[in-house]
Order: structure tokens, then C-alpha cells, then sequence
């Protein structure tokens, strides 16, 4: 009898601000470079038995919600056209969407009952929040397992502002960093870089498991941060 092999299911997670300020060429940088990892991990998946993909993307602005209505889509499935902008920057909205899927599927989320890999988050946004209700949101965020094994990383886009650098800076904890993003014209390389870096890690050191989110991943989220910092000093030298 031939041997079954499960899949593990990786999950990459954008959280896009689509308030009015991100208009023009700082989202269109965003939407292109959505359309790049597409391609790309759709060459790594079929290069790998043991790693489905899965894309979600959460765009904020008064509202949040997921591109096109789906929470998780396998990368295969994945048809993307971009994103519109308008609004406020309501980071708290993102933050309780985000929350609600990253529990285990049996409870409503987008996470595997058992095993998985701990998801990629990137949060993307180009000016401090509206309000104050983010802390809030994210106090119910930060005591999901889920999260505080997740590999996060925050792009403040062409803005040197301390308030939203506290921002992300809280939400990429120790386990990521804050990248500034001076020029919109160089963000789709920079969103690449390190969903690619962290993909291929990722991936290659998953196992099958019927544990848990286990203690190792943290030791594995420190190895992907040593990678992206690297490549991010080399991005020039990228061929895009």
C-alpha cells in the first residue's frame, strides 16, 4: 500500500493599508509585487511535496477585509487584480480580522487542528493609525499562540515617523524587524525579498508533525531574520 504523505500548510498573511494616503505608485508597488510572489511560490510549491501555500490578504482603511472575500486561498487558486484605496488608516479593523483567523480551523480560523508551520505576517502601511483602538485589538492579538510563533515583519512606507514606528515595532516583537521604506519605488522588492527569503526557509525545514506550534520555531524565525537582513544589504545585486 502506498504511503501518504500530509502536506503542511504554509501561510503568508499581508495586512495592506488601503487608506487614501497609499494611493499611486505606493500601492500599485504593493499590487505588483503581490503578482511576483504569486509566480514565484508557485514555482517553489511544485518543487516541494511537502508544502501547500496559502495567500491571505487583509487591506485596512475604514473597514477590513480579505481580498475578494476569502480568508485563505492555496496560491495555485489565487487571482489577483489589486487593491483600491480610500478612507482612514482603522489598524484596529486589520488587527481584529487578523485575529479571528489565525486559531485553528476547527475553531473558525485558517490554522491546521494539528502540526502546521507557523504562518508569515507583513504589515505594510505608510502612516501611524487612526485612534487608538489598535492597542486594544492588539492585546487580543498578542495572546494568540498563533502569533507569537509567527515570523512578523513591519514596512513603514516613505514616512520617518516615531509613532507608527512604535506601531509596528509592537507588532513585529522579537520576532522580525522594522524595515523604512524611503521610497515607494523600491517596495515591491522589499515585500519580495522577504516573503521569498522566509518562504524558502520555511519550507525546506518543514516537517510533518502532529504537535502543536513547537519552540523551535522561534529558533527558525531568528535564522530567517539573519537571512533577510542580508538580502535586503544586497538587494541592489537582486535580479528582479
Amino acid at each position: 500500500m502506498e504511503e501518504r504523505i500530509a502536506k503542511e500548510k504554509l501561510n503568508i498573511i499581508l495586512l495592506v493599508d488601503s487608506s487614501k494616503s497609499m494611493q499611486g505608485r505606493r500601492i500599485a508597488q504593493v499590487d505588483q509585487a503581490v503578482k511576483d510572489i504569486k509566480d514565484y511560490l508557485i514555482d517553489l510549491q511544485s518543487e516541494n511535496a511537502n508544502v501547500d501555500f496559502f495567500l491571505t490578504i487583509i487591506s485596512f482603511n475604514n473597514v477590513a477585509s480579505f481580498y475578494e472575500g476569502k480568508a485563505s486561498v492555496n496560491i495555485d487558486d489565487f487571482d489577483y487584480h489589486g487593491i483600491k484605496c480610500g478612507g482612514y488608516s482603522n489598524l484596529h479593523c486589520a488587527y481584529e480580522q487578523l485575529a479571528d483567523i489565525l486559531k485553528k480551523e476547527s475553531k473558525g480560523g485558517i490554522m491546521p487542528d494539528f502540526g502546521g508551520a507557523a504562518p508569515i505576517l507583513l504589515l505594510l502601511t505608510d502612516g501611524h493609525p487612526t485612534g487608538n483602538k489598535h492597542v486594544d485589538a492588539f492585546r487580543l492579538l498578542e495572546g494568540l499562540p498563533w502569533f507569537k510563533a509567527a515570523l512578523r515583519y513591519g514596512v513603514a512606507i516613505e514616512l520617518d515617523d516615531a509613532r507608527t514606528t512604535k506601531v509596528l515595532r509592537q507588532f513585529v516583537g522579537n520576532n522580525g524587524d522594522v524595515i523604512a521604506c524611503y521610497d515607494a519605488g523600491v517596495l515591491k522588492n522589499i515585500i519580495k525579498i522577504i516573503v521569498v527569503t522566509a518562504s524558502k526557509v520555511q519550507s525546506s525545514n518543514t516537517k510533518v508533525r502532529n504537535v502543536g506550534v513547537e519552540c523551535d520555531s522561534f529558533t527558525r524565525n531568528a535564522e530567517v531574520q539573519q537571512l533577510i537582513a542580508e538580502a535586503l544589504e544586497d538587494a541592489e545585486e537582486w535580479e528582479w
